[in-house]
């Protein structure tokens, strides 16, 4: 697992992504990655949306899954929400324009069903430039 995560960073850095490490829970059995590699430029409040997409493993796992865009601390800016997606293919992707730069905590959460409790998540903070 801490290889694909580690892979995950590596193709985000590769885009010109500055990424610290994810940290997830992994106590159930569902364990959620990031996976920035639909972008061909890196996250800007000046450029185009951003794709964040969740990968959930095991794969074929079902379930719905959230992410949510922390806004940076004093950025005078809203978070983020995509909504509860069902999974498809493993994944869950989410469009993001974000409005402000600098760090953002993306939080990923995942359930068995939009009714249920989050029951894993994770979050990994990425650097928004102008």
């Amino acid at each position: 697992m801490r290889r694909l995560l580690v892979a995950a960073l590596f193709v985000a850095s590769s885009v010109g992504l500055y990424a610290l490490p994810a940290t997830a829970d992994t106590s159930g059995k569902v364990t959620l990655s990031y996976d920035f590699s639909a972008n061909s430029v890196a996250p800007s409040a000046s450029g185009p949306n951003f794709i964040i997409e969740v990968d959930v493993l095991p794969e074929h796992t079902p379930g719905v899954v959230r992410v949510v865009a922390v806004a940076p601390d004093n950025s005078g800016v809203n978070n983020i929400v995509c909504r509860f997606q069902a999974v498809d293919k493993s994944q869950v992707s989410c469009s993001f324009n974000f409005t402000a730069a600098g760090t953002w905590k993306i939080h990923a959460q995942y359930a068995t069903d939009t009714s249920s409790d989050v029951s894993a998540w994770a979050v990994t903070n990425i650097r928004v430039g102008y």
